[in-house]
């Protein structure tokens, strides 16, 4: 099983403690940020290039523009900012409870 990080309010509470219905859901959720952060960071990519202006000279025209999106696709599926860690820790909380009241 892979070890999930958690946030320092859930650090107390060991992983080995939780149900497998409780693990399986915090791989979901690991999953589904992570997903998030590289769909969001695709599309602030898109916006950037579009900011750059073309100067004409050298254009590829359409297959260029694909190939451009798809490079963008591939490159945020590695750009971690840490926002998916950050929706994880958060949204995690609701899995699992805290120890202490807040």
């Amino acid at each position: 099983m892979t070890v999930l990080p958690i946030s320092s309010a859930l650090i107390s509470q060991k992983t080995d403690d939780l149900s497998e219905k409780q693990k399986k859901e915090l791989e979901h959720l690991k999953k589904a940020c992570s997903d998030f952060e590289s769909i969001f960071m695709h599309q602030m990519l898109k916006e950037m290039r579009k900011t750059v202006n073309q100067t004409g000279m050298i254009h590829g025209g359409q297959a260029e523009e694909i190939f451009s999106d798809m490079l963008d696709s591939e490159r945020s599926k590695e750009m971690k900012v840490g926002l998916g860690d950050m929706l994880f820790n958060q949204l995690s909380q609701t899995i699992i409870k805290p120890n202490k009241p807040r």
